[in-house]
């Protein structure tokens, strides 16, 4: 295992310095966030079919506007079954498609986990953590085979579908796409106009998932109003008194009372308790606290690989 281990920390370290550098690519491009862009200039042709208005009722006004993906025929039937259902409108289909086709674009994680396969076959350990291992490289096996069909190019269409569920209102899809599942799958698309045109979407989609009553959504809402620690935060105003609202409502789910405030907070704690309240009420009626936990969702490849057995399967929320 040790071994293992050591051969492990160097790719390790190599992700967690792309990470770093592609954050602070992007936090050198992106905007202030609480300055609005500049209006575009006038065109001289009409925008282009999935091209879309910042709105706060966007899913409403362009699900129409999203077109078929188009493309030689998918060689997996069941990613051709999805894609049929979602060209014809099935927002369900579209979003699980979109998160297949995601799964597929960056393989590492898998490809290790067969790399170091066999020296750790020959590891002693325990007899649940050999299960363990052994489920893992089966999955990575299979995520791997199945991504042998994937169309050539998964990232585009898994980025199309994916937004193309969440502009119709699928609340996973939503969280998805405001999480940066499609475009900061790997920090590389920072050039592209799907990367600026998610700047303009996704603080706002993050925010319609919310009010769907997506739980996942908390979490990631009250990093937001707190700092600007990620991508998706960094577009957000930071708001003290929503992100303590927000600890007060895990809290209230939770059926926990929520640690004291700051002292330099304390003057907001009548205003976010209302508003946790009102949130418990308008957002997450069904939530019968107490919580055990707050479901998190993993992006496509880690959870096919990592993910719990009971776990069920992508955008299957009722």
């Amino acid at each position: 295992m040790a071994k293992s281990s050591t051969r492990l920390l160097p790719a390790a370290l190599i992700a967690i310095a792309v990470a770093l550098l592609g954050w602070q690519l992007w936090r050198a491009r992106a905007p202030e966030p609480s300055r609005p862009p500049d209006p575009a200039p006038a065109a001289d042709k009409a925008p282009a079919a999935d091209e879309i208005p910042d709105t706060a009722d966007a899913p409403a006004q362009t699900e129409r506007k999203i077109e078929p993906s188009r493309g030689p025929a998918y060689r997996n039937p069941q990613l051709a079954d999805l894609k049929q259902r979602a060209d014809s409108g099935d927002s369900r289909a579209a979003c699980e498609l979109g998160v297949d086709l995601l799964r597929c674009v960056d393989l590492t994680p898998a490809e290790q986990v067969l790399a170091n396969a066999e020296a750790n076959s020959r590891t002693q350990m325990p007899a649940e953590q050999r299960a363990y291992h052994e489920r893992t490289v089966g999955r990575a096996r299979q995520l791997l085979a199945e991504c042998r069909n994937a169309p050539e190019d998964a990232w585009h269409q898994g980025n199309h579908y994916l937004r193309q569920a969440a502009l119709a209102g699928e609340p996973e899809a939503m969280y998805r796409y405001a999480r940066g599942d499609s475009v900061l799958a790997d920090y590389s698309r920072m050039a592209t106009p799907e990367f600026d045109r998610w700047r303009a979407e996704a603080g706002n989609m993050l925010q319609l998932s919310f009010e769907a009553g997506y739980l996942p959504s908390v979490f990631d809402l009250m990093v937001a109003y707190s700092d600007n620690s990620s991508p998706i935060a960094g577009l957000i105003p930071n708001d003290p008194t929503k992100a303590r609202a927000m600890r007060l409502l895990v809290g209230r789910l939770a059926g926990k009372n929520a640690d004291p405030p700051e002292p330099r907070y304390a003057a907001l704690e009548p205003a976010a308790a209302a508003l946790a309240a009102q949130w418990q009420r308008d957002y997450f009626p069904a939530v019968k606290p107490p919580l055990q936990r707050l479901p998190r969702i993993m992006p496509g490849g880690f959870a096919t690989l990592f993910a719990e057995d009971n776990a069920g399967p992508p955008c299957s929320q009722p």
